[in-house]
């Protein structure tokens, strides 16, 4: 079996190199093809990661009228703790704020010289259990916040969490709707290049056919040959794919300190990357099946 495996790869590499260039343009294909496809997957990927960070983040942020003391305060908080579905609040006094804001400007916190930190409200961040993060239950308990008195204003970011999530639904549908597309192409175009193979060929084959060659002596090698090309097409798309990932890390990294600080751009986790390569080498191997079904059916 072993044998028969290594002579079914020498073949197969024999193959591709006697048909070199109709090879390299089909592996070309294939890598630019799960490229695009990578691409959305990629975007989606990092997209979703983030909306899982900004709902772990997810708060509802009471502002005070001014002038609420702190003992008002120590009520509010103790009031507001006893609503359901609040798992922790926080009071975030004017110095706070300030002190916040200059940690996310860094350099640029000069730009705070001269504004002093009374002009800032005092607020109350209020963060609550994940079972109250759908519209209903957040309503209930906003329902209740604009009920207390010392609240002047309620800032919340579900409505636009929901937003972001719709965006991640259709990158995620035009990813596999592309990708649907682009499979079919792959195997058709791997069909197609081993075709050729087999028809340059033909008289090889039938002269093995006539002696009794076994079926599986004759397809194997072809087997082998669309399984390689998958294999380099998908290696070589998850390469490209790579090297983008790094150009634009190295890009939008000094935007980041700005305003995205904290926030990853990731790469495809390593489960993923295997999975790929072995769909790029499964969709190889299906459409050499399929060149060598037609080759039998117009063998007969």
């Amino acid at each position: 079996m072993i044998s028969f495996l290594g002579y079914a790869m020498r073949r197969a590499l024999r193959n591709m190199k006697g048909n070199l260039f109709p090879n390299l343009t089909t592996i070309a294909v294939i890598g630019i093809s799960l490229l695009i496809f990578l691409s959305f997957s990629l975007i989606a990927f990092n997209l979703t990661a983030l909306l899982k960070i900004w709902e772990e983040k997810f708060e509802v942020i009471a502002y005070l009228k001014r002038g609420t003391s702190l003992g008002e305060v120590e009520g509010l908080l103790k009031q507001i703790r006893q609503l359901d579905g609040v798992e922790t609040v926080n009071y975030i006094s004017p110095f706070d704020a300030m002190a916040f804001m200059e940690s996310r400007l860094g350099r640029q916190k000069n730009v705070l010289e001269g504004i002093q930190p009374a002009i800032l409200p005092s607020s109350i961040e209020i963060r609550l259990k994940k079972d109250y993060w759908g519209e209903t239950k957040i309503d209930e308990v906003i329902s209740h916040l604009k009920g207390i008195s010392q609240i002047e204003e309620i800032q919340y970011g579900q409505e636009w969490i929901e937003t972001f999530s719709v965006l991640v639904h259709l990158v995620r549908l035009t990813q596999w709707i592309l990708g649907g597309l682009l499979l079919a192409a792959i195997i058709f175009i791997v069909s197609n290049t081993l075709q050729l193979t087999i028809s340059s060929r033909r008289e090889e084959i039938e002269a093995m056919q006539m002696v009794g060659a076994n079926p599986a002596f004759i397809q194997v090698p072809f087997y082998m040959e669309g399984l390689i090309q998958g294999l380099l097409g998908a290696g070589m798309a998850m390469g490209l794919l790579f090297l983008l990932y790094k150009v634009v890390l190295i890009t939008i990294t000094p935007l980041m300190k700005g305003w995205m600080v904290g926030l990853p751009i990731l790469f495809l986790p390593w489960e993923t990357i295997t999975w790929i390569l072995s769909g790029g080498m499964v969709l190889g191997l299906f459409g050499s099946f399929v060149a060598s079904m037609r080759f039998l059916r117009y063998g007969r």
